[in-house]
């Protein structure tokens, strides 16, 4: 690419980027731009049913291997690494069927290679760090909160501390989103990151100094919409309902009924009334007793159904969906718990493995390279839905035993290695006896 070519679609570049920030965004991105969307209100409502689905999630991620990849070249190993299976081979490769892929950075290298890569079989540098981090957190904990932060804020900010010696990571330190702020940039997109709790503490970070993972969003550019944001409206109307029922509870919501008293009677004597009223009948173990008076009396209730309000069942069905969880997880006593495990699957295959899709997506672009091996390698999740290996195992079994697969192919599909006798296919081995 000429010199000329570079600047005119650098100049292109710029225009865009600068008609796409707003009024408030700051000369050049040297002031940061705070959401309507309060992100510190919505790490408050990490509770009741939001935390159970978010940590549902979070803990399915962290729970999938993570692993690394590399380039198969002549001339001696670096590291000591080990064919893949079949199975893992081919969905890496995007082979498994359109819902069954890894991301696009892992489905281009590993296509692009011609399957010619392998699997990292001992420690590296870069996957050490993702399961120390640093000395107060380990990888387990790190990935956690990663998704957490993804689902509540929609933003997940990573700060890496390179030793300047090494000119590699050296430990990855968590930057909360509700601390967090973009500074946006009308030459480069992002101008940096401003970080602290506290505004007389404020640190400014670069670019490169820090990795940002966020969830689309239609109404900014710079930032993510997470899956609380989504649900907001549904955690007002069950917060509503919970207030109203504390203050029911508490004797702190409007009386239930309207007493009218429709015979003539002074001031005086409806204090009385009233004072008797409260004396026998307020108060949670006094339910059921009655009060006898004389007169003509009407009782007119007044509160409305409270299951009209922030119905518990219509807020949980809205607040699953909208974290992509089954209500058979967040239920124990769930009446469809039979189809649970058709639930299971599809749960791993429409959110978890695409939340897989977009942690290793951004650990390719701007994780790896900070280490100088993105050409010849790339981090990749296992697929996270589980194949049936029962159904698999009668498989190999049946085409071995049939002559369609040899010894060796079946023990490939596994992963194992190649065992001398096992190039033979059983019909042409019997026919030769």
């Amino acid at each position: 690419m000429s010199l000329w070519t570079t600047l005119k679609q650098t100049f292109r570049r710029t225009g865009y980027l600068r008609a796409s920030l707003g009024q408030n965004d700051g000369w050049q991105g040297l002031s940061s731009r705070m959401r309507p969307f309060d992100a510190e209100n919505a790490v408050g409502r990490f509770r009741s049913w939001v935390y159970a689905a978010a940590m549902l999630n979070a803990h399915a991620v962290a729970s999938v291997p993570l692993r690394m990849y590399v380039r198969r070249r002549p001339g001696r190993k670096l590291f000591q690494t080990r064919k893949p299976s079949a199975a893992a081979r081919a969905y890496l490769i995007g082979e498994q069927g359109d819902a069954l892929r890894p991301s696009r950075v892992v489905q281009h290298k590993a296509s692009h290679w011609r399957g010619d890569f392998e699997l990292l079989s001992e420690p590296h540098p870069a996957l050490d760090l993702l399961s120390t981090v640093n000395p107060y957190h380990n990888g387990f904990e790190l990935s956690v909160l990663r998704m957490l932060y993804l689902q509540i804020t929609g933003n997940c900010f990573l700060h890496v501390v390179s030793d300047p010696m090494l000119r590699r990571p050296e430990e990855l330190w968590l930057m909360p989103s509700q601390w967090t702020s973009v500074l946006p940039s009308g030459a480069g997109f992002i101008a940096g990151y401003e970080y602290g709790r506290d505004f007389t503490e404020k640190l400014t970070f670069s670019p490169d100094e820090v990795i940002h993972w966020k969830l689309p969003s239609l109404d900014h550019l710079h930032l993510g919409m997470g899956r609380l944001e989504a649900v907001w409206s549904a955690l007002a109307l069950h917060d509503a309902k919970r207030t109203m029922d504390l203050a029911r509870f508490d004797n702190h919501a409007r009386p239930d009924f309207l007493l009218v008293v429709k015979q003539g009677a002074s001031g005086e004597a409806l204090d009385r009334f009233e004072k008797q009223v409260d004396q026998k009948l307020r108060g949670t173990r006094k339910s059921g007793r009655f009060i006898a008076i004389t007169g003509d009396v009407q009782a007119v209730p007044l509160n409305f159904p409270p299951e009209l309000i922030g119905d518990a069942d219509r807020v949980l069905e809205e607040i699953a969906a909208g974290f992509g969880v089954p209500i058979s997880k967040l239920l124990a006593n769930d009446p469809n718990r039979s189809v649970a495990g058709v639930n299971d699957a599809a749960w791993l295959r429409d959110t978890i493995l695409p939340y897989c899709r977009l942690d290793e997506e951004k650990l390719n672009e701007k994780y790896l390279p900070l280490f100088g091996i993105e050409d010849d390698a790339f981090l990749a999740y296992d697929n996270p839905v589980p194949e049936d290996r029962r159904f698999q195992l009668d498989r190999r079994t049946r085409y071995v035993r049939g002559g369609i697969l040899t010894p060796n192919e079946a023990r490939a599909e596994e992963g194992l290695d190649p065992r001398p006798d096992g190039d033979c296919l059983a019909s042409s081995a019997s026919s030769s006896r």
